[in-house]
Protein backbone atom coordinates (compact mmCIF):
# COMPACT_ATOMS: atom_id res chain seq x y z
CA UNK A 1 0.00 0.00 0.00
CA UNK A 2 1.22 3.56 -0.88
CA UNK A 3 1.25 6.74 0.58
CA UNK A 4 -1.81 8.02 -0.50
CA UNK A 5 -3.91 4.70 -0.14
CA UNK A 6 -2.54 5.01 3.58
CA UNK A 7 -3.55 8.95 3.90
CA UNK A 8 -7.31 8.08 2.30
CA UNK A 9 -7.51 5.07 4.96
CA UNK A 10 -6.62 7.19 7.62
CA UNK A 11 -9.05 9.73 6.17
CA UNK A 12 -11.61 7.52 6.73
CA UNK A 13 -10.61 6.07 9.21
CA UNK A 14 -11.25 9.52 10.86
CA UNK A 15 -14.12 10.87 8.63
CA UNK A 16 -16.72 11.47 11.41
CA UNK A 17 -14.64 12.15 14.84
CA UNK A 18 -15.10 15.01 16.11
CA UNK A 19 -12.65 17.57 17.65
CA UNK A 20 -12.00 17.48 21.17
CA UNK A 21 -8.66 19.25 22.37
CA UNK A 22 -6.14 16.42 23.59
CA UNK A 23 -7.98 13.62 22.32
CA UNK A 24 -8.42 14.50 18.64
CA UNK A 25 -7.66 17.89 17.50
CA UNK A 26 -5.69 19.50 14.76
CA UNK A 27 -2.18 18.53 16.18
CA UNK A 28 -3.25 14.94 16.74
CA UNK A 29 -5.32 14.58 13.11
CA UNK A 30 -1.82 16.09 10.75
CA UNK A 31 0.17 14.47 13.23
CA UNK A 32 -1.15 11.29 12.31
CA UNK A 33 -2.04 12.19 8.70
CA UNK A 34 1.46 12.91 8.24
CA UNK A 35 2.68 9.23 10.05
CA UNK A 36 0.01 7.89 7.72
CA UNK A 37 1.99 9.18 4.44
CA UNK A 38 5.70 9.13 6.17
CA UNK A 39 5.84 6.76 8.74
CA UNK A 40 6.49 9.02 11.26
CA UNK A 41 4.49 12.26 12.27
CA UNK A 42 5.70 16.06 11.86
CA UNK A 43 5.04 16.62 15.47
CA UNK A 44 5.88 13.31 17.68
CA UNK A 45 7.79 15.82 20.42
CA UNK A 46 4.88 18.26 20.47
CA UNK A 47 2.39 15.59 21.62
CA UNK A 48 1.09 15.84 25.07
CA UNK A 49 2.51 19.09 26.39
CA UNK A 50 -0.01 21.81 24.99
CA UNK A 51 -2.20 20.88 27.98
CA UNK A 52 -2.89 20.96 31.60
CA UNK A 53 -5.33 18.78 32.55
CA UNK A 54 -8.29 19.76 30.27
CA UNK A 55 -7.04 22.90 29.76
CA UNK A 56 -5.19 23.98 27.03
CA UNK A 57 -1.78 26.34 28.18
CA UNK A 58 -2.33 30.27 27.02
CA UNK A 59 -0.10 31.31 24.42
CA UNK A 60 2.99 32.59 27.17
CA UNK A 61 2.47 29.08 28.65
CA UNK A 62 3.25 27.49 25.06
CA UNK A 63 5.92 29.65 24.38
CA UNK A 64 7.64 28.93 27.66
CA UNK A 65 6.95 25.05 27.44
CA UNK A 66 7.79 25.05 23.32
CA UNK A 67 10.63 27.47 23.78
CA UNK A 68 9.22 29.20 20.89
CA UNK A 69 7.84 32.39 20.32
CA UNK A 70 5.77 31.98 17.28
CA UNK A 71 4.11 29.23 16.00
CA UNK A 72 4.57 29.58 12.07
CA UNK A 73 8.64 29.49 12.65
CA UNK A 74 8.31 26.63 14.95
CA UNK A 75 7.18 24.79 12.18
CA UNK A 76 9.38 26.08 9.68
CA UNK A 77 12.16 24.46 12.24
CA UNK A 78 10.57 20.93 11.44
CA UNK A 79 9.53 21.07 7.92
CA UNK A 80 10.09 22.77 4.65
CA UNK A 81 8.08 25.66 3.95
CA UNK A 82 6.50 26.09 -0.26
CA UNK A 83 4.59 28.28 -1.71
CA UNK A 84 3.36 26.39 -4.41
CA UNK A 85 -0.17 24.36 -4.38
CA UNK A 86 0.22 21.97 -1.41
CA UNK A 87 1.04 17.93 -2.95
CA UNK A 88 -0.83 14.94 -1.24
CA UNK A 89 0.11 14.90 2.30
CA UNK A 90 1.46 18.34 2.55
CA UNK A 91 1.03 19.68 6.51
CA UNK A 92 -1.70 23.26 5.77
CA UNK A 93 -2.04 26.16 7.99
CA UNK A 94 -5.04 28.26 7.95
CA UNK A 95 -5.78 31.63 9.73
CA UNK A 96 -8.66 32.10 7.51
CA UNK A 97 -10.44 29.34 9.21
CA UNK A 98 -11.19 28.28 12.97
CA UNK A 99 -8.52 29.66 15.01
CA UNK A 100 -7.39 28.30 17.87
CA UNK A 101 -4.94 29.38 20.76
CA UNK A 102 -1.69 29.64 18.67
CA UNK A 103 -4.12 31.35 15.94
CA UNK A 104 -4.17 28.98 13.26
CA UNK A 105 -6.02 25.66 12.52
CA UNK A 106 -3.95 22.86 10.90
CA UNK A 107 -4.72 20.79 8.25
CA UNK A 108 -3.28 18.10 5.41
CA UNK A 109 -3.38 18.56 1.49
CA UNK A 110 -5.78 15.73 0.14
CA UNK A 111 -3.71 16.76 -3.35
CA UNK A 112 -6.67 19.11 -4.48
CA UNK A 113 -8.35 20.18 -1.49
CA UNK A 114 -7.26 21.47 2.50
CA UNK A 115 -8.59 18.79 4.78
CA UNK A 116 -9.43 20.79 8.18
CA UNK A 117 -10.64 18.76 11.28
CA UNK A 118 -13.90 20.70 12.33
CA UNK A 119 -16.15 20.56 15.53
CA UNK A 120 -18.23 17.03 13.83
CA UNK A 121 -15.36 15.49 11.79
CA UNK A 122 -13.23 16.48 8.96
CA UNK A 123 -14.57 18.98 6.53
CA UNK A 124 -12.52 19.80 2.98
CA UNK A 125 -12.04 23.42 1.94
CA UNK A 126 -10.65 24.94 -0.93
CA UNK A 127 -7.10 25.76 -1.67
CA UNK A 128 -7.86 29.61 -0.51
CA UNK A 129 -8.09 28.88 2.75
CA UNK A 130 -4.46 28.46 3.06
CA UNK A 131 -1.95 30.38 4.34
CA UNK A 132 0.90 28.34 4.86
CA UNK A 133 2.08 25.00 3.51
CA UNK A 134 4.71 22.56 4.56
CA UNK A 135 6.45 19.15 3.21
CA UNK A 136 8.57 16.76 4.50
CA UNK A 137 12.57 18.06 4.20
Amino acid sequence: MGPRERLNDYLNSVRDIPFQWGKFDCLIFTNNAFKAMHGEGWADDWLNRYMEGSRVLRRSELRKEYKQNQFIPAIDKKLKRIDYVPPLGALLASDREIRFSVGYVLGVSVGSKACYLGKDGLIWKPFETVSYAWVAR
